[in-house]
């Protein structure tokens, strides 16, 4: 048995080195965080869902909620990420195809001029002409609801409605490139109500990335450099990438090529392989991608970065 003295000594002592640990502790906390930072590049970009931590000003990282949402964001062309783009994919009964086709073609070219919506694309897969996507671009947070009080969403939904194969699903993702919604206008004489143009055979590929966590930051910088150069291609109308908006670790190329040899020519550049190089250990899962052919825009000039 102890005697009451030992038991005292003992106390003190334990409360000694606890309070001792936790001065300790504080004292490195703050050091680590006045030295840790990160390289620096052209874009300031903030991954808080997957790495846990927040880039500030000049590369300065401090942690933030383990939980919280959110994008990577960017500075490119004089923001970052001011839109979602909400990816509806539809699968239609077959037979009903051309119907869904004209009714989504009359709601898109009115979409498209509403002031918070920056795109309103319908495209059509490759392999199964039953399923669709629409890639809506909006502008802000009320755009979505905005546009389902419009009467020409209404004229198309209930038009659609005994078209649909299964219920419509739709996916959010936050746009990384181009940054600001500038980039994703469409041209304004469309906007304004002006006519599609002559059809030209588009080929959309979407590009589905997973990557590993803690690599989301280098493939977002990886991906804007190779589309920043990919949009100087003769053969390319557009080259975005967006994140989504529920698993950062998923990104989007969207890819939209103006004839068949465009994506061999794509593959091709330096720009390519030194993305293809930079990647290739971040992948969780090999990438996979879906073709499509473009419904709306019809004409080439209307899928072009004009704004960047």
């Amino acid at each position: 048995m102890l005697s009451r003295h030992s038991c005292l000594y003992f106390v003190l002592s334990l409360t000694q080195a606890v309070a001792f640990a936790v001065h300790t502790t504080g004292v490195l906390s703050s050091s680590l965080s006045q030295s840790t930072s990160l390289r620096p590049f052209t874009s300031s970009i903030v991954s808080p869902s997957s790495s846990q931590l927040q880039l500030r000003p000049w590369g300065l990282r401090t942690p933030t909620h383990r939980n919280r949402p959110g994008p990577l964001m960017t500075s490119l062309s004089g923001g970052g990420g001011d839109c979602t783009a909400v990816f509806v994919y539809v699968s239609c009964k077959p037979g009903t195809e051309d119907a869904f086709k004209a009714a989504s073609f009359e709601n898109a070219k009115n979409s498209v001029q509403e002031e918070g919506i920056a795109r309103f694309d319908c495209v059509q897969n490759l392999d199964d002409p039953t399923k669709f996507v629409l890639v809506e671009v909006y502008k802000n947070a009320d755009a979505p609801a905005k546009h389902k009080e419009t009467p020409h969403y209404a004229v198309w939904r209930d038009t659609v409605a005994d078209m649909m194969a299964e219920p419509r699903q739709a996916v959010k993702y936050s746009n990384l490139f181009p940054a600001t919604s500038a980039g994703w206008d469409v041209p304004a004489a469309l906007a304004k109500g002006g006519p599609d143009g002559s059809k030209a055979d588009l080929l959309a590929v979407h590009v589905f990335v997973h990557v590993k966590e803690g690599t989301e930051a280098a493939f977002v910088e990886a991906s804007l450099n190779n589309a920043m150069n990919s949009v100087k291609e003769a053969g390319i109308a557009r080259f975005d990438v967006l994140q989504n908006q529920a698993e950062p670790r998923k990104f989007m190329l969207l890819e939209v090529y103006r004839n068949p040899d465009a994506p061999a020519e794509h593959k091709k550049t330096a720009h390519y392989n030194t993305w293809r190089e930079s990647v290739q250990d971040m992948m969780a899962e090999d990438r996979s991608a879906l073709k499509y052919s473009n419904c709306f825009p019809a004409a080439d000039e209307n899928w072009q970065m004009a704004n960047l």
